[in-house]
């Protein structure tokens, strides 16, 4: 919600942000600052943002929260990113991103997504520290005007479409 918010406002949420990397960064923490996803700014929009969100401290950035973006497209994205911050590590929300996204651009509950690759720390990617299922597959997106539950709310017909569309996942 960055761009929704004054110069002087964006100020605040970054620096809290980086105050909060700097109160949770532990031993026994692993931190990472929420960066969109692919198709949402740009990359240099979002390393300016990570830079001044105290990335420094974090471990690194996550990418695809809530979002349908393929793996390789956001793969290819947090490689960009992390280039310009100082090769920070990522994680990858893979929970709804089977199918990519609708391509009518559909973002709250659209038809035909799928499960995508499961949880694993083991990613095959040098910079990639993890594929999550941070969003859980199944919460809706908010009713979207078709009659669906509110955001957050469990969703059983929206989780079995995501399962029933899945491809075969290890």
């Amino acid at each position: 919600d960055m761009d929704c918010l004054s110069s002087s406002e964006r100020t605040r949420r970054t620096d809290a942000i980086a105050q909060i990397v700097t109160t949770l960064k532990t031993k026994s923490s692993r931190v990472y600052i929420d960066a969109g996803h692919s198709n949402w700014q740009s990359t240099s929009t979002m390393t300016s943002r990570l830079k001044s969100s105290g990335i420094a401290k974090a471990d690194g950035f996550s990418l695809n929260i809530s979002n349908f973006q393929t793996t390789q497209e956001s793969t290819t994205y947090g490689n960009n990113v992390s280039s310009k911050v100082e090769g920070k590590h990522f994680v990858v929300d893979t929970s709804r991103n089977g199918n990519g996204p609708s391509s009518s651009g559909e973002w709250c509950n659209p038809t035909g997504r799928a499960l995508g690759a499961k949880p694993t720390l083991s990613t095959g990617q040098s910079l990639v520290d993890a594929y999550l299922w941070i969003k859980t597959p199944g919460d809706s997106d908010g009713s979207c005007g078709r009659g669906a539950p509110a955001a957050g709310q469990w969703w059983q017909s929206y989780a079995d479409m995501l399962y029933a569309n899945r491809k075969k996942i290890e």
